[in-house]
Order: structure tokens, then sequence, then C-alpha cells
């Protein structure tokens, strides 16, 4: 049996890296299933992982300090790595220790690993090996797209808002609103009852209020404009930023403190000030469920801005696309049709 993937052998730009191979099936282990890939859903950090950029490069640096038998890896060891963690499918077969799920099932989920580049398993194949508390069964009203788009922000969103702790009566600012991931954040923020005060472009403004964020416009200050939308007696309670830079500051400035801040982008200026990073690194399984629920219910709705074809151009097409920033929403490769 073989399959077909898209895998990368040196770190680098996507134009430059990205291979569209065929390869043979991966042994399936006791404690995992084979799943037949419908489609993946993007996410930056597909691309963050690819070019080996620096912050991703120190985690997976001080992951090997906890972890000594990795010390001694060569670079070849590295290679060659497949792309992509949230996917959707049908169970082809299950190990002999999977209890929680069945062949034919309709699945969802994500490709867990430790913070830093991540392991060489990639979801953009057409037929995929996870274990099964990687991933959660598909709510029959969705379609395999748009689950697709749900296992990173899933673990993500919940990750990041149960370490900073969000309750129904904060007013919590949110950086890269209306991205992928941004935008199911603060969707799920304004289900649980909380203020949501949604960083983007002018242009999104309209979307933002659609989800029933306040818009702040990054194009100017926004500080003043946080301040001039708070209530007489309100203040900030929480941030979250989706996209790093200088968003975290933004929280301090506001008079934050670190344990009330999270970002999903690590920095030495994050570490160094207090602040959370967060993240999957701080889900639960039971964060599948919850999206789901929310997803399902119309709680929670998720704006697929493009789907592509599973080709080497189109994979390469929509991960530009993605690393411009201007998504409304996520980015699906469609491998296999419904």
């Amino acid at each position: 049996m073989s399959r077909k993937e898209i895998i990368y052998n040196k770190f680098g730009k996507v134009d430059d890296i990205l291979e569209f191979v065929t390869t043979d099936s991966k042994k399936l282990n006791n404690d995992e299933v084979r799943i037949k890939v419908y489609s993946v859903g993007l996410n930056p950090v597909d691309y963050k992982i690819f070019e080996g950029v620096k912050q991703l490069r120190i985690l997976s640096f001080f992951m090997k300090l906890k972890r000594p038998s990795k010390w001694f890896e060569s670079k070849k060891s590295l290679f060659p790595r497949g792309v992509g963690r949230d996917f959707s499918g049908v169970i082809l077969e299950i190990g002999s220790n999977v209890s929680k799920f069945s062949v034919g099932d309709k699945v969802f989920g994500t490709i867990i690993n430790p913070p830093g580049l991540g392991t060489r398993k990639g979801a953009l194949t057409t037929e995929l090996c996870v274990k099964e508390n990687e991933i959660y069964a598909k709510p029959e009203n969705i379609s395999f797209k748009m689950a697709s788009t749900m296992g990173v922000a899933s673990l993500t969103v919940g990750g990041a808002f149960r370490k900073i702790n969000l309750q129904s009566n904060d007013v919590v600012v949110i950086s890269a609103a209306s991205g992928g991931i941004g935008s199911i954040a603060v969707q799920f923020a304004v289900a649980q009852g909380a203020k949501v005060l949604g960083i983007a472009s002018e242009k999104s403004a309209d979307y933002l209020k659609s989800l029933g964020a306040i818009p702040i416009s990054y194009n100017s200050d926004i500080e003043r404009q946080i301040l001039k939308f708070l209530g007489k007696d309100e203040k900030v309670t929480k941030f979250l930023d989706c996209f790093g830079g200088e968003y975290v500051k933004i929280g301090f400035n506001l008079g934050l403190k670190g344990s009330e801040i999270g970002t999903l982008v690590p920095s030495p200026y994050v570490i160094l000030k207090g602040a959370n990073f967060t993240g999957p690194r701080h889900s639960q399984y039971s964060d599948f469920i919850q999206l789901s629920k929310l997803v399902s219910s119309e709680k929670v709705k998720i704006n697929i801005d493009q789907v592509y074809g599973f080709t080497i151009d189109e994979v390469k097409n929509a991960y530009n696309k993605l690393k411009l920033g201007h998504t409304k929403g996520k980015l699906v490769i469609e491998i296999n049709k419904e």
C-alpha cells in the first residue's frame, strides 16, 4: 500500500522546499488508528515549522534539555518531515488497543506534538496514522472541510483561555482577531459571556462585529481605541495575543499582570516579563468536545476563506496566502472529495 503526501527535506521557504511524493503506508501501532484523510486545515504554525523560525528552534532546544536522549540527534534524523497538523477523515483500520473508535467512524483531529519544531509526521497526506487521543467524532451536521479546521483551534483556544482563566465577566482583548484562530477565540469568549475587543485591520471591522466583538484597528493608536470603548468603571482584565510582535506589551501597558496575558507566540520578552506562552500545551481532550459542540450548535461559526486542491502548486499557493496574514477565517486543502 502507498500514500501521497507533502514533505520537505530542509528548512526554508514554501516555494523552495515542499515536495509532492508517493511513499509506503506507515505501519499501524497498537494504540493508533489509520485514517483516510478528506481535508486538512492550515495553520500559521505549519509554515513557521517548515521555515524553522528562530522562536521554534529555541523552544526545541529547551525541549531537548528535558529529554537527554534527543541531545545527540543528527540533522539527518529531522528529515523528511510532513506538513500540516489539522485533518478530518474516515477511519480505515484500528490498532488492537484502540477502544473509543471503530472502522468507518468519521473523525477530526490534530497531530499533537511538543512545543517547537514538532514531529516528522504531517497531515497533508492521503492516509494518516494517529493516536486515539488526537481525534474526536465529527458531528454529522459539520462537513469534513469544516471539521478539518477545528483541531488546533480547539486545543489552542481552550488551552489559552484555561491558562489565563477567562471568566464570563472578563473584558478581553484579542489580537489577530479576524484570523483562523483569532476569529474562533473571539466567538468562544463571546459564547462564555465575556466582552471582546478584537484587533485587526480596518477592512475586518464589519466581520469582527458579526462575530460579536468590538473592532480595534491596528492602523492607529491601539491603546487609545481600547480605552475609548471601555465603560466608565470598566477595565481590560485579560489579553490573548494570537499574532506575536509588540502586542504583549500592550497588555502590560493596559495594567495587566503577566498571569492575565496569554500569547501563542513565544519570545524572550514574554518569558522575562512573566506573560503566559500558551495554547495547546495547556489543553485537555475536553477542548475537542467543547468546540465541537459550539460549532455544531452554531454558537461558533468557522469561516472558510478558501479551499484548495491537493497538488504541490495549490498547497504552495495556500501557504503563501496564509503567510500574508489577511485571511478571514481558515484555508483548507481538500485531499479527497466528500
